[in-house]
């Protein structure tokens, strides 16, 4: 159960990573502002940044480990988190996401310059 748990979590991660990749250009053409908000864009290029240094320096993600360990074993049984894992754990090359991850952040990076978020004066 708690590691189910921790594989929901995961899975927030990588949609809230993912969708930010494409709702940030999306939402600034349509003017919306909670794109703009600089805390949720922080935390966006944290995660994605954090996830291209443990890649690059092949690092498991902590979450995997952990829920793994909470496993004893490296497949999942329930319906819900078997589908969850499929989507999340791609079999393929550790340099296909070494690549993938530097893209994305290079395009994080991109979006700053091209999409800034609102930073407010506390004057």
């Amino acid at each position: 159960m708690i590691a189910d748990l921790v594989l929901i979590l995961h899975f927030s991660i990588v949609i809230f990573i993912t969708l930010g990749f494409f709702l940030v250009p999306i939402g600034c053409k349509f003017n919306w502002l909670w794109v703009k908000n600089l805390k949720l864009r922080v935390c966006h290029c944290g995660m994605i940044s954090f996830v291209t240094i443990e890649s690059l320096l092949g690092i498991t993600c902590p979450l995997t480990s952990f829920e793994k360990s909470l496993r004893e074993t490296n497949e999942t049984t329930s319906f819900i988190p078997y589908w969850i894992n499929q989507i999340i754990y791609w079999d393929l090359p550790s340099e296909f996401f070494i690549i993938l991850y530097c893209l994305v952040l290079a395009w994080t990076f991109l979006m700053w310059r091209l999409f800034p978020p609102i930073i407010k004066n506390r004057t």
